[in-house]
């Protein structure tokens, strides 16, 4: 695909340029200038072997993914898009579902019938462990599968005219110009260098969820971090209760038959030493015996229990994190990057931290810029004459065609109607002639 139009390739059929060339080259005689006619040959042999390896044809028709300019992957033929992280988000999937059937396998077992009056051990307990995991793997795909509010890039050689809506251009909250998507970025909005869009009201991009988090999905985002911290605590304190009943019954050694009784009636003592005069030994192990004792009868429990234990640390400081700037009205982005610390910029969008919540989480969210099913065939308009982009006027300067400054103009709007070929053209020389 391209600005010009869309084509596909015709057919492919492999040369052997090796044995062209060497053909070539001794076809040509000995001369003072062989190596460069054997060069001029060899380059005219490997255009020949390129020219018959494969063509193009214009393409009449074409799917809205194949137009996408992002690194973003689509399932169901274009009806359901993820991020360009998405073999970690399937992988975040699976690990959530083995956690959770070992958990229910090993654990919950072993609760009910060792420890049934603690309250890990009810049903409450199980119930709740199954309730957060189904919320966790709901949020998990509504962060994943929404649009976090993509602003679409614009396929055009023409720079797009300056927004004049009163909101500054540069500084952390005016309009940024991305040479990438070819648009003026609205205050608050990042580039993605993962997903290759601009996302207005970037947070960050979790390669874990396979996404950008902004404006359209944060919340969704939050959801699963509750979840998913409440989830990895409640585990956790499930497994350290199994190991720690494990623990006090190997602490407690192997039983005696009783103690034994003297003539008079009275307990006999030990008189100490073995038959060599040794110290005596007690059938009680050490603390440390009896910690390794209980992690190897159960090392699965005990991996479960260190890897949620991790996760929950991780996982509720991300969440406070979100608190944090959720009640400030903040991103990650621009909290990582101090912009209201260091710029003394102030924050138009705290209004308050009941206010702040409430937005956050019960506000209206903008509606999506992309088109709802990507899965659509885009029909390709026929053309009566060849475009040229390029073309030279009388006075011997480069510059655009009237076909693609009209064509530019109605991507850029009413601003970019009026403007004229001597604009479009100081304006390529002075982006140093490239088409970005």
């Amino acid at each position: 695909g391209g600005r010009s139009g869309w084509a596909r390739k015709k057919f492919f059929r492999e040369v052997n340029t090796c044995s062209t060339r060497s053909a070539q080259s001794a076809k040509t005689p000995l001369s003072p200038y062989s190596s460069t006619m054997s060069l001029g040959s060899s380059m005219s042999a490997r255009a020949a072997a390129t020219s018959q390896q494969g063509s193009f044809e214009p393409a009449p028709t074409f799917r809205a993914t194949e137009g996408w300019m992002g690194n973003h992957h689509f399932l169901c033929k274009g009806k359901v898009m993820l991020g360009s992280d998405a073999p970690l988000f399937f992988f975040t999937n699976a690990l959530l579902v083995v956690s959770m059937a070992l958990y229910y396998i090993f654990v919950v077992p072993h609760l009910i019938e060792h420890i049934p009056n603690h309250w890990t051990a009810q049903a409450g307990g199980a119930i709740s462990c199954g309730i957060l995991a189904i919320l966790a793997l709901v949020t998990l795909w509504a962060a994943a599968t929404t649009d976090p509010g993509i602003i679409p890039c614009v396929s055009s050689p023409i720079k797009p005219p300056v927004p004049n809506d009163g909101t500054p251009i540069g500084g952390p909250l005016g309009h940024r110009f991305c040479s990438t998507c070819n648009i003026f970025r609205p205050p608050r909005s990042k580039h993605c260098n993962s997903c290759n869009v601009c996302v207005s009201k970037f947070d960050h991009h979790c390669p874990w969820v396979g996404n950008c988090i902004g404006e359209r999905n944060h919340r969704y985002f939050f959801g699963f971090l509750v979840a998913i911290s409440a989830l990895t605590i409640l585990v956790t304190l499930s497994c350290l209760q199994v190991l720690i009943k494990a623990y006090k019954e190997a602490a407690l050694g192997p039983m005696s038959p009783g103690p034994v009784l003297n003539g008079n009636g009275g307990e006999a003592q030990d008189s100490g030493g073995g038959d060599d005069g040794s110290q005596p030994h007690s059938d009680h192990p050490t603390e440390i015996q009896a910690i390794w004792s209980a992690v190897l009868s159960m090392p699965l429990v005990c991996l479960m229990a260190i890897f949620c234990l991790l996760c929950a640390w991780s996982l509720t400081s991300l969440t406070c994190f979100h608190v944090l700037i959720i009640s400030l009205a903040q991103t990650t982005n621009e909290r990582v990057r101090g912009v209201f610390a260091y710029s003394g910029a102030r924050n138009t969008a705290n209004r308050g931290c009941l206010s702040n919540w409430v937005s956050a989480l019960c506000g209206r969210r903008p509606p999506s810029k992309l088109p709802r099913d990507f899965s659509q065939l885009v029909i390709c308009g026929k053309c009566d004459a060849d475009e040229k982009i390029w073309e030279t006027n009388a006075a011997g300067i480069g510059q655009l065609s009237p076909e693609r400054i009209s064509s530019a103009a109605q991507l850029g709007g009413d601003a970019a109607l009026s403007r004229n070929n001597s604009a479009a053209a100081e304006e390529g020389r002075s982006d140093g002639g490239e088409i970005k």
